[in-house]
């Protein structure tokens, strides 16, 4: 085995998000992950993510959840 690989998982609560009302995440991430629109923000690559965190700091909500697991590719 050469290394491992892992995903990113980012998930959204659209129950508790506030959507485009707030869209601090979109505007605080370095590399673009969130996309907001007028029904709210969305995930839109979360391949992008380097865990900075820093959406998970801003969130007034405590919408965002970040996951790392082993990419089931291997």
């Amino acid at each position: 085995m050469i290394g491992n690989r892992y995903m990113i998982n980012i998930t959204l609560d659209q129950k508790i998000c506030i959507g485009s009302k707030c869209s601090k995440c979109a505007y605080v991430c370095p590399n673009n992950v969130f996309t907001t629109r007028d029904d709210g923000v969305t995930v839109t690559s979360p391949l992008y993510c380097k865990m900075c965190n820093e959406c998970l700091e801003i969130c007034p909500k405590t919408a965002l959840m970040i996951n790392i697991g082993k990419d089931e590719a291997e």
